[in-house]
């Protein structure tokens, strides 16, 4: 009697079907309001998995797993309350109460595309502003910012470097500088917040052309945008960062061209671009081809081979093409060599075997998580989707591992000097191909879907490690802690791995005047790397911190290696007199005289000896002896 009563108060209300009666999950997945149940259960079990190794890791008292033990080396709040926002979101309740505000901004991209990308790119410079790279470990960071510090020619240093890399990070940070009174870094993090900004609107147009709505959307083109490569964006001033974009972009445009017959124009300047800024640009070429061959399968009939756009978008990337691949070949023979041989990373074995030696394989497993944290999606739901996909969807399943298999086959086989875990940047176009490939198998995971609470969970699986990453490369003494871990915990180092650590350590706490760290860290690089610039910087952090006997005997050493560095005699006859040792003083600065004729720090150093030992010898009382000795 009550219901039937309340169905003639409330007629909308008897109409709608009871939950728990008549939505079973065959009905909800019919609907649209969840994915289908082994989509759903594999997607939870995998997100489920990564946080629970990321909490138990951070206890982990090695460097075996440093993508995911990432939390011991942050502040608290920043660890455990990001890792709780992001493990919350895979309760239910919680899922489905945020889902509603994923759907909204989802619906947003589709309906308002314009405000989409302007939102896009604004919360891309937001995110990269916030978080400087104040640690400076990765790459080549602190000598590509020299460069433009002290006006060196980029072909001294870098020889290998394409015109486009030149100009966008040499010429114009130094425009920037002068233009704006902003040091290197400065400069260099202006050039990346808008790159981040291109990468934004990228993510959001990655998502758009594959029709997605919803918070599937959403959680796409978050896949897309948070990931490790973030960090080329905070400071680092290297062609890799443009690169990332690059990817993006054939990604984008390749889809379009297929689905749409549109975007050729831009996936030919993308082509173009990469070729004139870095050799690895090559890689995009097969899924470049590929997007054109079935362009012209799909959509190539007659009358579209009479736009003048079509011709242009193929003229524009032969054309780079013929120019530059002479040049790249040339740099490739020259320099890439001793990138490919395992020898140069002091690894024994053949090709093969030094690829996976000592911890590389554990390494390169690390590298792919931190550059992509969902990368575990396309293994897990890769057989699934590709029983479910609909017709058309094999295409693009090629476009994307054609652009990924080029990058990342080359991985396993390159050693760079520094190690994969500080030289990731060399792989961070693979990380962008890698994200790529899980954005579009989680877009026909949750095509079916696309207003379930998993894109919540998703979202913020990628956004929360990436974050972590971002402020760990902030904080310059937890960043320094976990660099030490690296070089004292399991697994042990290749010795040259070793020394360029100890040697960056050294490096940065001296430019931050922390001479104890810094002599203690180029003591440590000098036992495996004992080179005349590490034994100068070691004697220097020893003369600051006031050791002159220990910065005396350094020098010997440093001098025993170079005899004709004036410099290194300059040190030693410097803390000679500090010593009040006036005949290696003199000694030293009689072979200063011997290189450099007429020098002035020798002759400083020759009357200050002269009149120290005046006073000596002056009898006491004499008029000037109460001076200083």
């Amino acid at each position: 009697m009550s219901r039937r009563r309340d169905s003639r108060k409330n007629p909308a209300r008897a109409a709608a079907p009871r939950p728990s009666a008549s939505r079973t999950p065959a009905r909800r997945a019919a609907e649209g309001l969840a994915p289908p149940r082994p989509i759903a259960a594999l997607l939870w079990a995998t997100l489920a998995t990564l946080a629970l190794a990321r909490a138990l890791l951070t206890f982990s008292p090695t460097m075996w797993a440093w993508s995911l033990n990432l939390q011991r080396f942050l502040d608290p709040p920043l660890a455990w309350g990001l890792w709780l926002v992001a493990a919350v979101t895979l309760l239910p309740p919680v899922a489905r109460r945020l889902a509603p505000m994923w759907n909204a901004a989802g619906d947003a991209l589709s309906r308002h595309p314009a405000l989409a990308l302007w939102a896009a790119a604004f919360t891309a410079i937001l995110w990269v502003a916030v978080w400087p790279d104040r640690v400076r470990f990765v790459g080549d960071f602190l000598l590509r910012q020299g460069t433009v510090e002290v006006a060196e020619r980029p072909s001294m240093l870098f020889p290998q470097a394409l015109p486009l890399d030149v100009l966008l990070h040499y010429a114009v940070p130094r425009v920037l500088s002068e233009a704006l009174s902003v040091d290197a870094n400065g400069a260099a993090r202006l050039i990346g917040m808008f790159e981040a900004a291109g990468l934004g609107v990228l993510s959001v147009a990655f998502a758009r052309v594959l029709g997605l709505a919803g918070g599937a959307a959403v959680a796409v083109a978050a896949t897309v945008f948070f990931g490790g490569y973030l960090g080329m964006f905070t400071g680092f001033s290297k062609a890799f960062a443009e690169m990332c974009l690059l990817v993006a972009a054939v990604g984008v445009f390749g889809l379009q061209a297929i689905r749409q017959g549109r975007g050729l124009l831009p996936l030919g300047l993308a082509l173009a671009i990469g070729v004139t800024l870095h050799r690895s640009a090559l890689g995009l070429l097969p899924a470049v081809v590929f997007a054109w061959v079935a362009w012209v399968r799909l959509h190539g009939g007659r009358e579209a081979w009479k736009r003048p756009g079509v011709w242009l978008a193929l003229a524009v990337p032969l054309l780079a093409l013929a120019v530059m691949v002479p040049r790249i070949v040339a740099i490739v023979l020259r320099w890439d060599a001793m990138h490919f041989d395992p020898r140069a990373s002091q690894l024994s074995g053949g090709v093969l075997a030094a690829a996976f030696a000592g911890p590389r394989a554990a390494d390169l497993v690390n590298l792919l998580l931190m550059l992509s944290p969902l990368a575990l999606v396309i293994p897990v739901l890769a057989p699934v989707v590709a029983r479910r996909a609909p017709s058309g969807a094999a295409r693009e399943a090629v476009l994307l591992l054609l652009l990924a298999l080029p990058f990342l086959a080359v991985m396993p086989f390159l050693h760079p000097a520094q190690g994969l875990m500080r030289d990731w940047d060399d792989f961070a176009a693979a990380g962008v191909t890698l994200s790529l490939l899980t954005a579009w198998t989680l877009a026909q995971a949750l095509r079916p879907a696309p207003r379930h609470g998993l894109a919540v969970a998703l979202t913020l699986f990628a956004l929360v490690p990436t974050t972590q990453w971002l402020a760990h490369h902030r904080d310059v003494d937890r960043g320094f802690e976990r660099v030490r871990a690296f070089m004292q915990e399991p697994p042990p180092r290749p010795p040259r791995e070793r020394g360029t650590t100890w040697d960056f350590l050294g490096i940065r706490n001296f430019r931050l005047e922390r001479w104890d760290a810094a002599a203690e860290s180029f003591a440590q690089a000098a036992q495996t790397s004992p080179s005349p610039r590490i034994l100068q910087e070691w004697a220097l952090a020893e003369t600051m911190r006031g050791r002159y006997r220990d910065a005396q005997k350094i020098y010997y050493r440093m001098l025993a290696k170079t005899p004709d560095n004036p410099l290194g005699w300059l040190g030693l006859a410097t803390v000679s007199l500090h010593l009040d040792d006036l005949p290696e003083a003199r000694r030293a600065a009689a072979e200063i005289l011997r290189l450099q004729p007429g020098n002035s720090d020798a002759m400083r150093v020759l009357e200050t000896a002269r009149q120290r030992e005046a006073r000596r010898q002056a009898p006491a009382g004499t008029p000037g002896t109460e001076s200083r000795p």
